[in-house]
């Protein structure tokens, strides 16, 4: 029982000392986004959460290039079917403004560091504020942190992906057809899985793989660019 004990103590202390070498404060948080659009059959809706989970680097062990918040992200794309087998969908990467993928949503809405008051304050109380909101209580989701939107000609081919414009949904669906509302909530609900994959049967199982089986190198087009991960990211590992 003694020795037991000692051992038990000695390996928490040592954890601990790891711990402070390479920093390791961390935190998460579930969010929804829901995308509501209007069409000429009336509104149609569709949500997904994610998990954003942030660790921070910053003890001495850690290289000064790789110190502070770093964040990881769970979860996939939101999938709405805004006409019958015709599917919209908000990535949870691929933007070019890093502030609209899906791990930046939370802190663009909450706690913009755009806003003079935010930016003389921590990363850490900034995402305080982020776990401080209400759940289950939508907020629109400024529009320099909306999501790329992309639909395919034929669901059944990744190559037909094409990204919409989130101002003209029209130009894509037709006539009627138009973005209503994009929204953000914190939330206790469970992170979203298998909703896309039931849509698009054909998606790579790896995050880091082309949505499409061969990439030629100099080809630049979207269907080479994006990448599984931009729709679905199950862990950190995968």
């Amino acid at each position: 029982m003694r020795v037991g004990f000692i051992i038990a103590v000695l390996a928490l202390v040592s954890f601990g000392a790891f711990r402070g070498c390479f920093g390791g404060a961390s935190t998460s948080w579930n969010q929804r986004l829901t995308l509501v659009v209007e069409t000429p059959q009336g509104e149609v809706r569709g949500s997904s959460v994610t998990k954003v989970s942030v660790v921070d680097f910053s003890g001495p062990l850690v290289l000064a290039e790789a110190r502070g918040p770093k964040s990881s992200l769970q979860g996939e794309a939101v999938a709405v079917e805004v006409l019958p087998g015709k599917w919209l969908f908000a990535l949870i990467g691929g933007a070019e403004n890093p502030a609209g993928n899906a791990a930046a949503w939370a802190e663009v809405t909450y706690a913009p560091a755009r806003d003079a008051a935010n930016r003389s304050r921590g990363y850490w109380e900034r995402v305080a504020d982020i776990q401080r909101q209400p759940y289950d209580t939508p907020v629109p989701l400024p529009p320099e942190s909306w999501p790329m939107l992309v639909t395919f000609d034929d669901i059944t081919k990744p190559e037909t992906v094409r990204e919409v414009d989130p101002e003209d949904l029209a130009a894509v669906f037709g006539e009627g057809v138009r973005l209503k509302t994009v929204t953000l909530e914190i939330t206790e609900e469970a992170v979203t899985a298998g909703r896309v994959e039931g849509v698009l049967g054909w998606m790579p199982d790896y995050q880091e793989r082309p949505i499409i089986p061969i990439v030629d190198p100099m080809d630049f087009t979207l269907p080479a660019k994006l990448r599984a991960g931009d729709f679905i990211i199950r862990s950190s590992e995968d």
